[in-house]
């Protein structure tokens, strides 16, 4: 009876020390300073990028470049740059168009920058981006520019030339109520990314 009894109790004691060892105490868990502090740091940390994110300058590069034909036989090549953000402005923003070919070196290859000039390559501010259902046609896009380049190059020709592997354009700009700087940039790697027409009107990048 005694060998039973203590057979018993073993059993017993063994079922709650397993329940003990697989049960976890939330309650010292959180209360862990320790735990607590990482744990908060990573939340601050993420919540603070996302911020970031959120107040940087949302710019959308036109992937196409607009080829007009003039009377007297020459070209103009344009770039639409838009705001995408409905809340934020756009300030001190400049435009550098680049021209790169690769440039054989002792070492390897390098790229060959050359500058392209554009009619206008700075604007103190770009506008809030609107909803189409709020805008008309005979609203002025002042979240929108349009960038020339100079009529005496044509950037197709010197493609061609072979003087081109691609054009490079970049969009440095300001968030005006963070101060945030970001530079956006749009990669045109072919003549096909030449097409005839002139840009829509609005916060459309269609060519027509």
């Amino acid at each position: 009876m005694g060998n039973i009894t203590l057979l018993f109790v073993l059993l017993i004691t063994g079922e709650e020390n397993t329940n003990t060892a697989t049960s976890f105490d939330w309650t010292t868990f959180f209360y862990n300073s320790y735990i607590v502090e990482v744990f908060g740091g990573i939340l601050l940390s993420v919540m603070g990028l996302m911020l970031v994110w959120w107040l940087k300058p949302k710019v959308k590069i036109s992937p196409k470049i607009a080829r007009e034909t003039f009377a007297n036989g020459s070209f103009g090549y344009s770039i639409k740059v838009i705001n995408r953000s409905y809340l934020f402005k756009l300030v001190d923003v400049h435009f550098q168009l680049t021209m790169l070919k690769p440039k054989t070196s002792p070492k390897g290859m390098n790229l060959a920058l050359k500058p392209i000039t554009l009619k206008s390559d700075h604007v103190w501010f770009l506008g809030r981006r609107k909803a189409k259902w709020l805008t008309s046609d005979n609203d002025y896009a002042t979240y929108a520019i349009i960038l020339d380049v100079k009529e005496d190059f044509d950037l197709v020709e010197e493609w061609k030339k072979g003087n081109a592997t691609f054009l490079d354009l970049k969009v440095i700009s300001k968030n005006n109520f963070s101060g945030i700087t970001s530079i956006c940039h749009e990669k045109f790697s072919h003549p096909s990314c030449v097409k005839d027409g002139e840009f829509t009107h609005g916060n459309c990048l269609d060519i027509e």
